[in-house]
């Protein structure tokens, strides 16, 4: 059985709470009615007749009786029409009572007699007199020596008809005010939830394709809107991701079809004809050339491809500033050397950092390279380290064509080439400053190049966060 949508679940939800809180609201107006109609009517009206009855019986001690209106003598009296009076002494025998009680006398139990005694005055509802349940109140009096008790008692029979039409008409109000309560909150959820229904229908239509498109925006300031914008500020971001993507591809598809096109056409043209084992060689050594070209790029990509997938070989851990340099300054210190070029470390530093070793030598390493690289032979590669209270810099600076102001915003994105590097057709494919920023950041510091305003150079930093 397939589930109630959220819109269902939110319309049963507020009929539920909003039936339980008519139910308790028509069960408390019923119990108000009852303590109204029993207690402030009923009880008040014999009470005071009863009162008025025990003061005639201590103005008349000697014979006490129920003073009714005879007929013909003077107007009708309500408060006695509907009402029982019996005056009976506290033993049970009884001195007079009122014409309407005709033969019957209202019940006087040894218990009530005893309550009575105690000076007590009791209410009870009696349900076995005649043909109604009646409500009788015994108020106790005493006239000199004598004690007598004065019993009024009234039919029950219209109060019950009464909290009878009371109940069905709470009943009926609370249904009536439930139905359409219900329609009400069924249109104003419908109504609510609208524009989500319109997100939805949208979102379907959204596509690898067509990431550009958007949500459509309500128009409100409501949390509606606030999901439709983090949603919409969502898709932009898988837009750029995929743009990066789809550019990283063509432009990792594009760099290896050009070596294993050389390749190619290297194997071609040396096989045409029988050649000197001097020719084969050098065709030989120009393939293994461009197969070390395909090679790290590759390494350079499952590299990139690792970061991408969150995969952390190792974690990070104090480490002295010093070991990462010299671990990375002997990945370039060959290469240094075959062209002159001078790598200088001032100051030495035994200051502890928070890094993955390898991770962080990779990234430095990366960075002297592109400063080797670019540096003219016989030139300089300078490292300084500096110390500040939460984090440690190093800044590798070379004496290279430096970075243009235009190449700053894309200089660390992939497969990106700044104009030094097309100008003086360097090695490379554009990932090794990419790899190291992505590296640096993971192990929370970061990446950065400083332009020299028209001077020769440039200056890349690294910041990691200190022990």
């Amino acid at each position: 059985m397939r589930p109630p949508g959220f819109k269902t679940r939110l319309w049963l939800g507020q009929v539920v709470v909003l039936a339980a809180m008519l139910g308790l609201a028509a069960f408390g107006a019923e119990w108000a009615l009852r303590r109204v109609v029993l207690g402030e009517i009923i009880d008040d009206a014999i009470l005071s007749l009863a009162s008025t009855e025990a003061a005639a019986v201590q103005s008349e001690p000697i014979h006490p009786r129920v003073h009714e209106i005879a007929a013909g003598t003077g107007p009708p009296s309500f408060a006695r029409l509907d009402k029982f009076v019996q005056i009976t002494t506290l033993d049970g025998g009884v001195v007079a009572k009122s014409g309407t009680l005709g033969t019957a006398r209202l019940p006087t139990p040894p218990a009530l007699l005893t309550r009575l005694r105690d000076g007590e005055t009791v209410f009870q509802t009696v349900t076995d007199f005649g043909e109604e349940p009646v409500r009788m109140v015994s108020l106790p009096v005493s006239v000199g020596p004598s004690r007598y008790a004065v019993q009024v008692a009234m039919s029950l029979d219209d109060a019950h008809a009464v909290l009878r039409v009371g109940r069905w008409l709470f009943l009926s109000l609370s249904v009536v005010m439930l139905a359409a309560i219900g329609l009400t909150s069924a249109l104003l959820a419908r109504r609510a939830l609208r524009p989500i229904d319109q997100v939805v229908g949208r979102a379907r239509h959204i596509g690898e394709g067509n990431l550009g498109e958007r949500l459509p925006h309500p128009g409100t300031r409501d949390e509606i809107a606030r999901l439709v914008e983090t949603l919409n500020q969502m898709l932009a971001r898988l837009e750029r991701s995929f743009e990066i993507q789809r550019r990283f591809t063509a432009d990792a598809s594009h760099e290896l079809r050009s070596p294993l096109s050389r390749l190619r056409a290297e194997l071609e043209v040396t096989l045409r004809r029988p050649r000197a084992v001097a020719e084969y060689e050098e065709a030989l050594r120009s393939c293994l050339d461009e197969v070390q070209r395909v090679q790290g790029l590759t390494e350079d990509l499952l590299e990139l491809a690792r970061i991408d997938a969150q995969q952390e070989p190792e974690a990070a851990l104090p480490v002295a500033v010093d070991e990462i340099v010299r671990a990375a300054v002997s990945v370039v210190t060959r290469e240094a050397e075959r062209r002159g070029i001078a790598v200088v470390v001032e100051p030495p530093s035994q200051a502890l950092i928070i890094a993955a070793p390898v991770a962080a030598k990779v990234a430095l390493a990366n960075i002297l390279d592109n400063a080797v690289k670019f540096s003219p032979p016989d030139g300089l590669v300078r490292v300084v380290v500096r110390l500040g209270q939460e984090e440690a810099v190093i800044a590798v600076s070379d004496s290279g064509p430096g970075v243009s102001a235009e190449d700053v915003p894309r200089l660390f994105q992939r497969f990106y080439r700044g104009k030094a590097s097309r100008a003086t057709d360097a090695p490379g494919v554009g990932l090794g400053l990419a790899i190291s920023r992505a590296l640096i950041e993971r192990q929370g510091g970061r990446l950065s190049v400083e332009v020299s305003g028209g001077e020769k150079g440039a200056t890349f930093t690294v910041h990691l966060p200190r022990a």
